[in-house]
This record gives structure tokens, sequence and C-alpha cells, in this order.
């Protein structure tokens, strides 16, 4: 069974909202509402959170291979970020490597 799957039945199954389990997270029920829907993955961060804040262990909640994707994602984001500064530093005056 997907995470999405198994946080909104472990959310129902404990009588609680979307807002309610955000709270005892520590997170936006926005997040809620996006982990359910599929529309986001899963951090290692926030499977523990959810999983400590649902009263079960993270692995009723994702697979090693549904964290293991949102950090791949995470990595390539991270990357992507990185390329941005270094152009960007290069357009407000940052070292070419031909100057001197």
């Amino acid at each position: 069974m997907a995470f999405a799957e198994n946080l909104r039945r472990l959310r129902l199954e404990r009588f609680l909202s979307q807002a309610e389990l955000a709270r005892r997270a520590g997170m936006h029920a926005i997040t809620i509402t996006r982990l359910e829907a599929g529309d986001r993955a899963p951090t290692t961060r926030t499977v523990r959170a959810l999983a400590d804040a649902l009263g079960v262990e993270p692995r009723d909640l994702a697979a090693p291979n549904e964290v293991a994707a949102a950090r791949m994602l995470g990595r390539r984001r991270g990357r992507t970020m990185e390329r941005r500064k270094s152009v960007r530093d290069l357009g407000e005056g940052g070292s070419t490597g031909g100057e001197g």
C-alpha cells in the first residue's frame, strides 16, 4: 500500500482531521493535504514526525523505496539550486577564472 493511502487510513482510524494531525506532527495542514493526495513525496523527517504523531512505526507509513525516491528528488533539487547560485554569482561580478 502506498504512503498516501497509509497516511489517510491511519489518520481516519484515529479520527483526526488533517489540521489536527499537522499540529501534532509540527507541520502545516496543506502539507498533509498534499501528502495524502500524492502530490508530494515524503522525506525521512516527515515520515518520522507523522509516525510519531499517529503512534505507529515509520515502516507502517512508508516503504523505504518511497522515502528513497524523495531523497533523490531532494538531491536533484539541491544541485539545481547550486547551479542557479553559481550562475547568479557570475552575473553579479563573481570571478570567472580569467581575471587576475
